[in-house]
């Protein structure tokens, strides 16, 4: 017993090992629901600003008059934007992995509503109320040209043609 000076290398080998597996393991729990929650957060955020870069390229070509067009680039990360003539309205639409804000929310920001459900579902949803909206349109994840187009007055209203090229 005199002659042992502590444990031997492959039991501390062992024991670092597991320690350091388990700290991976925590912060693996802990880290990975913070980086998806910051990633929707962002995917929200893009969202947002693209919303309102339409809404503004809508505002510009409406008042600017016929045959008056305006070209945004977009990028995408996530989550689908729906352009719609029956509605009337311009809508993204995301699902998240996590409860971002409490489900049954409504609110609006500027000209844009944002409303969240139950099932972690987010929806941002632009209504034209002075311009008719002439066509229907998808798009989702990727790098988009946009071309929003004045295609002069029916009634009372300008007609907004939103392409992508």
């Amino acid at each position: 017993m005199l002659g042992k000076k502590g444990i031997s290398p492959f039991i501390a080998f062992v024991l670092v090992v597991a320690i350091s597996i388990a700290g991976m393991v925590l912060v693996l729990r802990i880290g990975r629901p913070l980086l998806e929650k910051t990633e929707d957060f962002s995917k929200l955020s893009e969202a947002k600003d693209t919303m309102n870069q339409i809404n503004s390229a809508i505002k510009e070509v409406s008042y600017e008059g016929n045959g008056s067009s305006r070209k945004l680039s977009v990028m995408i990360s996530g989550g689908e934007y729906r352009v719609s003539d029956s509605s009337n309205s311009i809508t993204y639409e995301m699902e998240s992995k996590h409860e971002l804000f409490s489900p049954g929310l409504s609110k609006k920001e500027g000209d844009m509503y944002v409303e969240f459900y139950s099932n972690y579902t987010l929806k941002l949803i632009l209504n034209s109320t002075n311009v008719n909206i002439t066509n229907n349109e998808r798009w989702a994840r990727g790098h988009y040209s946009l071309v929003i187009k004045n295609e002069g007055y029916s009634g009372d209203k300008n007609n907004i043609r939103i392409n992508v090229v």
